[in-house]
């Protein structure tokens, strides 16, 4: 009865945020069509062996660590960096982004259709929860 009661309680005192707007790109769908033709352009390299260094930013402790993706799998990525770990993964990461219609979202692709820096603002007026990754080398 008492453990039920401060379920209550607590449930009763979790703010409820006002839904977010999602990015303007995401609502015109040029979001979508950037993606898709980076995949394609990435699609058409062949390429399925490289490194390269990705840098994280966000509210979390600073790391850039080279990432070994060999014959499309990656190769001893640190675990919080697994779900990035290849460029697939990048693609994935900013397709989910794109799925939850997040307040921000800046991509810049380079010419082969990797992703060169990615931003994500999840909800509004909500600290903390920005995530950007940039890639600053990438080698075959």
């Amino acid at each position: 009865m008492v453990a039920a009661l401060l379920v209550s309680l607590v449930f009763l005192q979790t703010p409820t945020l006002p839904p977010s707007t999602p990015d303007k790109s995401i609502r015109d769908g040029s979001a979508q069509r950037k993606l898709d033709r980076a995949r394609e352009r990435w699609r058409r390299q062949d390429i399925h062996s490289y490194r390269f260094e990705l840098t994280r930013q966000c509210f979390c402790p600073p790391a850039s660590p080279v990432l070994v993706v060999r014959r499309d799998k990656p190769v001893g990525a640190p675990r919080d960096f697994r779900e990035v770990a290849s460029v697939p993964r990048l693609f994935r990461r900013i397709q989910h982004a794109i799925d939850d219609e997040v307040a921000g979202l800046s991509v810049r692709y380079g010419k082969r259709g990797l992703p060169r820096s990615i931003g994500i603002d999840g909800r509004e007026n909500v600290a903390d929860d920005e995530v950007g990754y940039r890639i600053r080398r990438f080698w075959r």
